[in-house]
């Protein structure tokens, strides 16, 4: 972990709670909606609950000011779009800093969203203080987050809203490309240091270099690496004995199509792995029958079937397929922060599904902040939730680069010095490492960790999920391919159904 030249430990009485906020009523509606849509039944109420921390959703902002002094009130107001917590601890020492958080916190993709909560307690928590500066001063920190909706147009909107009405010094965001190149756009567009996690890193640069004289500037990203997710799909699918036919379902929309793309997608790989793919056309999302895609692929005699849908979508892509007695020996999804609630919904016959692994409690990493494993961090997570971790915790680890980068700033009024900054960083997150400092190598992508200037890869394994101990489904770490740093804990086994 890299420090300034001044850092406080957190004080007891300092303490703050940013208020919990979560999506309970909103996919309590939705699942309801959809069942009665898709005719899923009881098994979509398990992914609503799964997804709730018992309050509405809106907007945050959590002040943790400076100041030395123990003793602070807690003043909670609600105001519209957003709900405003701040702490008195005693006069900052200096200016307050703003991070802005852009996030899916309703919508499609809702589930990207549900540890900010967390992860913003656990920051008041253990920097209530704030954050010093190279310039000798303690900063309070002012967290911002709005909920993007998972729409693209409205994750624009509010990146605007966040640079020029909040007036933020960074602007955070993670996930889909769909969702994190809009905010990058508009930081780039208004000179705002954005950082970026979870990102497409191909989506993420070639979609938004719009010329070769503009480079990108002020947007960087922690990024993962189709290239690294097929890699594992590929070695997981090497572990089974199949008749080595792929099919493909995947939505027509921008990741889906990045997946099945000609030149970067699963496609070519698995060709080149020698494997013979059977790729559908791109289906429309969200999805109301996916039927005549699994027929296709049964009558192909596809015995490993691979997609990239989301929730609702590959739910109901497990029931078609089981009323078509369609049963591959391997299924693998990719695109799921948060699998193990999806999981649920499909009940106990999906154990054995594959998917990448983004993130999970054994990786060997550390919390940048309070030096807490990616256990621990885990841990933290299931005792103040009640919920199984999910790996969107690792979203927190892009407040731990902004932190970082705030240490090391002399001026932390100037975007250009941060931008700098961030261009300097070498730093260990509960994500893995970021290093921007190491040169750009784009001779082998799926080799090299830094395939662009303002991108830096994060490791990728692939998992399975099994019957846990402590939870319904648990995965298993089977394939670490290009991340020798993640220790592979099982084997790949067939996929097991219900009788």
């Amino acid at each position: 972990m890299r420090c300034g030249d001044h850092k406080t430990q957190p004080t007891g009485g300092d303490r703050v709670a940013a208020e919990a906020i979560s999506r309970r009523e909103f996919l309590r509606v939705a699942a309801a909606a959809l069942c009665a849509a898709a005719g899923l039944g009881a098994g979509l109420g398990s992914l609503a609950v799964g997804c709730d921390g018992g309050r509405r959703t809106s907007n945050t902002t959590a002040t943790i000011p400076g100041g030395v002094t123990t003793t602070g009130s807690v003043d909670v107001t609600t105001v519209s779009p957003s709900t405003s917590t701040t702490v008195t601890a005693g006069p900052p020492t200096g200016s307050a800093l703003k991070i802005g958080v852009v996030s899916a916190r309703s919508g499609r993709l809702a589930l990207s969203g549900k540890a900010d909560d967390w992860w913003i307690e656990l920051v008041a928590e253990a920097r209530p203080d704030g954050v010093w500066c190279r310039d000798g001063l303690l900063h309070p920190l002012r967290l911002i987050t709005r909920d993007n909706g998972s729409d693209p147009g409205l994750a624009a909107q509010t990146a605007v809203k966040l640079i020029t009405e909040d007036r933020v010094d960074v602007v955070l965001c993670s996930g889909s490309a769909d969702l994190v190149n809009p905010v990058a756009d508009q930081a780039e567009a208004l000179k705002c240091p954005c950082l970026c996690s979870l990102v497409d890193w191909r989506r993420f640069v070639h979609e938004r270099e719009t010329a070769p004289d503009r480079p990108v500037r002020w947007a960087y990203a922690h990024a993962i690496g189709l290239e690294d997710i097929f890699a594992n799909f590929i070695a997981m699918w090497d572990q089974l004995e199949t008749n080595k036919k792929v099919g493909l379902i995947f939505p027509d929309t921008a990741d889906g199509r990045a997946w099945a793309d000609a030149d970067n997608g699963l496609l070519r790989i698995a060709e080149e792995a020698g494997y013979e793919v059977v790729s559908t056309s791109p289906y429309a999302t969200p999805a109301t029958d996916l039927t005549p895609y699994i027929s296709e692929i049964a009558k192909a005699g596809c015995e490993i079937c691979c997609g990239a849908p989301g929730a609702m979508d590959l739910i109901l892509l497990w029931r078609q397929s089981l009323e078509q007695g369609y049963r591959p020996k391997a299924l693998t999804i990719g695109g799921l922060l948060s699998a193990s609630h999806v999981l649920q919904a499909m009940g106990a016959g999906a154990r054995n599904m594959t998917a990448e692994s983004l993130w999970q409690p054994d990786r060997p990493f550390r919390d940048s902040i309070t030096g807490m494993t990616c256990r621990t961090l885990a841990e933290d997570y299931m005792n103040k939730t009640g919920d199984q971790w999910t790996s969107a915790l690792a979203q927190y680890s892009g407040f731990e680069w902004a932190y970082d980068i705030f240490e090391r700033v002399e001026n932390p009024g100037s975007r250009t010095e941060f931008i700098e900054q961030t261009r300097k960083t070498s730093l260990e997150t509960c994500l893995g490492p970021i290093d921007l400092i190491v040169p750009v190598d784009t001779s082998d992508a799926a080799k090299s960790r830094r395939p662009a200037d303002n991108v830096y890869k994060a490791p990728v394994g692939g998992v399975q999920w099994v019957a846990g101990d402590t939870f319904e489904f648990e995965p298993r770490l089977v394939t670490n391919v290009d991340s020798v740093d993640l220790v592979v804990t099982d084997t790949v086994r067939p996929m097991e159904y219900e009788s």
